[in-house]
């Protein structure tokens, strides 16, 4: 019921075209997190097609769609109006950089056999492995893993790979391409001209709290389904906020909110202060991006220090793949979220000392030396490729498959 009426308050609030949209080549499924793909798809004709209610401003109506909607209803009312749409745009991709998608997994179930559907990969998939544990302590009815099907997968790396393999995610083929915000990122350093001051940080603590999410459901009362979740993804800055304080070693903490919304700011930062001292939470506040302006802050402050740290992070593995130093500290008594390289890189459920002694001798050896003692290829979690970059890479493929 909540489902309809919010399709009768869509259709109220958007403009209606009597008519069928034009065909076109390529097919942008999904508005969300455009920002990261907007150079790439300014190269190519493509029509736009947004999927959540809250950003649909135009509905299509014709005789011929009406018709399509009919044939291919089967009890979802979107999923209808979206496959007959793409029947009368004609594309031969549909492309997305929501890889997570329920309603593109719907669509390419529907029209693979007419239409190549690829998803760029946006974030580390961590979820994958959460989806499985709630549904085997049956705190979800079904696995959501079995729902996915991605006919073409443009991924990170061979982590990925092995994950959607172990988890039986149905992809029919996996292009590896790296990481496209890495690749964004460090075309803005360069565009831009921006020295990086290499070294002007010791340690930088990268936020997770983005990752909370995907753990909300978990059970709250063992080890192993959570009860530490919150404590210990707060740990890790605050085991860091001690180090440097101890050490006098500079530090920065790199937020996920950005300094225009003042309100997420104020929620994440209020998460570590529950569990921080009150002269740790001034250091915090201190040496934080919080009243940073610019792109890709996050990750300038990031290349400017000796060491990166977080919980699971996907700077942690942008960074590692450039051949610099990251150190994941997993202190939540959960593995899902044990960082998917290891050796010097990472620890977990640790005291504050064995987290000190790992930080001190990371920070004392050099970048060779560091990457020798990974128990995996730096560019395991991310493919880096120094000669040519992922905005590159990703054009070529789209091509190909637009052709």
């Amino acid at each position: 019921m909540k489902r309809i009426f919010l399709i009768i308050k869509l259709i109220f609030r958007s403009k209606i075209f009597f008519r069928e949209p034009k065909t076109s080549k390529l097919v942008i499924f999904d508005d969300e997190s455009t920002i990261d793909i907007n150079n790439l798809i300014k190269k190519f004709d493509h029509f736009m097609m947004p999927n959540r209610i809250h950003h649909i401003n135009k509905i299509y109506l014709s005789f011929k769609l009406i018709k399509l909607f009919i044939k291919n209803y089967k009890g979802n009312i979107m999923t209808s109006y979206l496959v007959s749409l793409l029947e009368v745009i004609k594309p031969k991709a549909v492309v997305t950089f929501i890889d997570n998608s329920e309603k593109f997994s719907d669509l390419a179930k529907e029209l693979s056999n007419k239409i190549k559907f690829v998803a760029i990969q946006n974030a580390y998939r961590f979820e994958i492995i959460a989806n499985d544990y709630l549904y085997k302590i049956k705190k979800n009815k079904f696995n959501v893993n079995k729902y996915f099907y991605i006919p073409n997968l443009l991924c990170f790396g061979q982590h990925d790979i092995d994950l959607y393999k172990k988890y039986k995610i149905k992809v029919k083929k996996f292009i590896s391409i790296g990481s496209l915000r890495l690749s964004n990122a460090l075309e803005y350093i360069k565009k831009n001209k921006i020295k990086l001051k290499k070294s002007r940080y010791d340690v930088c603590v990268i936020s997770d709290t983005a990752s909370r999410g995907h753990f909300q459901n978990f059970a709250r009362d063992d080890e192993s389904s959570g009860a530490y979740f919150d404590q210990g993804m707060a740990h890790t800055a605050k085991y860091a906020i001690r180090f440097c304080m101890k050490n006098n070693k500079k530090f920065i903490f790199a937020m996920k909110s950005k300094r225009e919304n003042k309100i997420n700011q104020k929620k994440e930062l209020n998460f570590y202060k529950k569990y921080l001292s009150e002269p740790e939470f001034r250091f915090l506040i201190a040496n934080t991006t919080k009243d940073n302006a610019g792109k890709f802050i996050s990750y300038i402050k990031m290349f400017e220090s000796k060491v990166a740290i977080s919980t699971i992070s996907t700077m942690l593995g942008e960074n590692l793949a450039l051949g610099n130093k990251v150190f994941a500290c997993n202190l939540t008594k959960l593995s899902a979220l044990d960082f998917p390289n290891g050796g010097i890189c990472s620890i977990k459920n640790c005291n504050y000392e064995k987290f000190e002694k790992k930080l001190l001798y990371i920070l004392s050896i050099n970048k060779k030396k560091y990457i020798s003692k990974l128990s995996k290829d730096k560019n395991y979690i991310i493919n880096y490729n120094k000669k040519i970059s992922t905005n590159i890479i990703l054009e070529k493929t789209i091509r190909q498959f637009i052709n």
